[in-house]
């Protein structure tokens, strides 16, 4: 896929499975769909002329039988229509399916392009651990001809729902969720209700849901907040995949009135599996804990919500992740307006890989802004002997204010709700949680002896294996951690492929490096694209350095060679950060420590950092004096600023990475420099 792009690919970062031990097998939430579509099947779209049904939409153009619309609620594909005998309807797509990762795909060979099974298998693995698709990456996939002149593979995953309980009535209340005075919801004693059982499946739906959005939403906003599509990207009204693919509308400046509730439909599904308890018996206590740099809670502020790389930044310092949900607006007393919930909590074991889920009750108070009848909340936990209070079986409690003003990266936790559609770190806060024995009695059954009592402790310190149902929940958290590997690498335009050699110098009069004159210079490349007329190949070098942005945004991983210590290999990230949209001239590229998961790095401060507009040369060719290997000369990268002094040298993750980075920041300095 994409090449070599992911060599790096791993399984969902959770305790091996023990041989022969099987969880709560259930009927999968999802039907996972693989379908690659080629390239003579994106060039020529069919009319959607066989729709029996009569729809407005029965002229326009689709793909392979397909329409596509964006989902506001988590920012991917959803299928809009399928057209009847169309091979998207042979192939068992459905109005309503959701896009979850496509890739475009290469070195098919004649016989593989005929039967797409291996190329199918491929994508499908791909998905299941973890790699998701927005639907601008879709867009971008269909849109360029450096992509859609390639086999696409893409995966579609169906939501499973229960017709008779989303046909329930949205106002009842489950039992484990009524008040039962003198019963106390944080004693997993009274948890159980002899009408009502736990129902561990819907624990690993909800927070898999919330975190792909949480991941995927927190993605598109920086993005597109630090490298605006419309401004990067221009595009023809009768662009073919318009007709079956609206361009993306990810908006960054105005309130949005969307309900990510009412895309899992969690009023009528879920039932919250802990008992409950008079408000009045528990005293919250207020911390430092999640509280947004600005006091305001209005979203309609330019930047009000969480960015990718603080939630990177917070999820990586994490010891413990709690998801809550609770059902608010059952108690509404004069001093509490809040409700009665349940979630799991995942913690650090001793390899840095996440823990199984240790079950929670909760109680807590409606936060400010949201008004939903339900609540999904991530605690992002920093502080060891947080866990490990919940290991002793004590009620922890969680709390935050306006009041409060601390960088949320130097907080004991972190809260991270959803206000009108975006996620940001919550400014009102209060619940108390603790261990629910009996939930994780029945949840590891068949994993311990009958007679034998699990405790928070051996769960959390990954001495059992996880839930089969929770593969999907390890695959969406390990998209998030993992956003160089978990995403698809830009792909070089066919007129940039002579530039990934060849050195760059900022004096050079063509931008040539070791080119000669005589074959020309980016720099001249550039000049004949713009003053000639050729807007497709103007168009794919826009989208390329679009796409580069993004790349060098994520942050990619380098070995960093040390002048004074040659053979010495520093793991480190080389990261792009853009403080002003308009321009890369302030724009800094900075190489800093890799970060160990679990630690705590706050204030760690980068290797090197530079401006752009301080950079002088970019080489991929070793100096003499640095004994490389030739496997380690094919991946080398190095670039000189007029106050280094000496080249800052690196070796990429492999060859193709070293291309990218070399010609993608030649063409990010003569476009933004010349």
């Amino acid at each position: 896929a994409d090449g070599d792009m992911n060599d790096e690919i791993r399984t969902p970062t959770t305790p091996k499975m023990k041989e022969g031990v099987k969880g709560f097998v259930e009927e999968m939430k999802y039907r996972r769909i693989p379908l690659v579509v080629f390239p003579e099947e994106i060039a020529k779209v069919s009319k959607n002329s066989e729709n029996p049904n009569g729809d407005k939409g029965a002229d326009r153009d689709t793909l392979i039988g397909m329409t596509f619309e964006q989902c506001p609620d988590d920012f991917q594909a959803h299928v809009k229509n399928v057209v009847h005998g169309s091979r998207a309807a042979k192939m068992g797509v459905k109005k309503g399916d959701v896009v979850s990762f496509a890739v475009a795909l290469s070195n098919l060979s004649e016989e593989e392009s005929k039967s797409s099974l291996m190329a199918e298998k491929l994508i499908k693995r791909l998905e299941s651990v973890g790699m998701r698709t927005s639907y601008r990456e879709l867009f971008d996939l269909l849109l360029s001809k450096t992509t859609n002149n390639r086999p696409i593979g893409i995966v579609f995953r169906r939501w499973k729902r229960s017709t008779s309980t989303l046909a329930a009535s949205s106002t009842s209340i489950p039992k484990l969720l009524s008040p039962k005075n003198g019963v106390n919801i944080l004693n997993p004693l009274h948890s159980a209700d002899k009408d009502t059982e736990f129902n561990m499946s819907d624990e690993f739906e909800w927070s898999t849901d919330f975190l792909q959005a949480l991941s995927i939403k927190s993605r598109e906003y920086e993005f597109e907040q630090k490298v605006p599509f419309q401004k990067n990207q221009a595009l023809e009204e009768n662009e073919s995949v318009l007709s079956y693919l609206p361009r993306p509308n990810i908006d960054t400046t105005s309130n949005l009135s969307m309900n990510f509730f009412s895309m899992i439909a969690l009023a009528e599904r879920y039932n919250c599996g802990a008992s409950n308890l008079p408000i009045s018996s528990v005293t919250f206590m207020q911390s430092a804990l999640g509280v947004n740099r600005n006091e305001s809670s209005n979203t309609e502020e330019n930047g009000d919500f969480l960015s990718h790389r603080t939630l990177c930044s917070l999820v990586e310092q994490a010891v413990g992740l709690i998801f809550m949900r609770q059902k608010l607006e059952l108690y509404s007393l004069a001093d509490v307006d809040g409700g009665v919930g349940s979630g799991f909590v995942v913690a650090r074991t001793g390899d840095a890989s996440w823990s199984p889920p240790c079950f929670l009750s909760t109680l807590c108070k409606k936060h400010g802004g949201n008004n939903s009848s339900q609540t999904m909340t991530l605690i992002v936990v920093r502080k060891t002997e947080l866990i490990n209070r919940l290991i002793l079986g004590d009620t922890v409690k969680f709390g935050a204010s306006k009041k409060q003003k601390m960088n949320v990266l130097i907080r004991d936790a972190a809260i991270i709700g959803m206000n009108d559609g975006r996620f940001n770190v919550v400014t009102e806060f209060m619940a108390a949680t603790t261990v629910n024995e009996e939930q994780n009695q029945s949840a590891y059954a068949l994993a311990v002896a009958s007679e034998e009592i699990l405790n928070a402790r051996e769960i959390l310190a990954g001495n059992i294996s996880p839930p089969e149902q929770s593969v999907d929940f390890y695959g969406a958290l390990q998209s998030l951690e993992c956003p160089y590997s978990m995403h698809s690498h830009p792909i070089l335009p066919d007129s940039l492929q002579s530039y990934c050699d060849t050195d760059w110098v900022e004096l050079s009069p063509h931008g040539l490096g070791t080119v000669s004159a005589a074959h020309g210079g980016m720099r001249t490349l550039l000049k004949l694209i713009s003053q000639g007329g050729m807007e497709e190949e103007k168009r794919e070098i826009d989208m390329f350095a679009r796409k580069f942005k993004y790349y060098l945004m994520d942050g990619v991983p380098v070995q960093l060679v040390l002048p004074s210590n040659p053979g010495c290999r520093e793991e480190k990230v080389l990261r792009l950060t853009i403080k002003n949209s308009a321009s890369l001239s302030e724009s800094v590229l900075e190489i800093s420590r890799k970060r160990r998961p679990g630690v705590l790095n706050v204030g760690m401060q980068g290797s090197f950092v530079a401006t752009l507009d301080n950079i002088t040369r970019f080489s991929r060719n070793p100096p003499t004096l640095v004994n490389l290997d030739d496997e380690e000369k094919k991946r080398f990268f190095s670039f000189e600023t007029d106050l280094s002094g000496t080249p800052i040298m690196m070796l990429a993750k492999n060859r193709k990475d070293a291309m990218l980075l070399l010609c993608g920041m030649k063409l990010l300095m003569e476009r933004e420099k010349f």
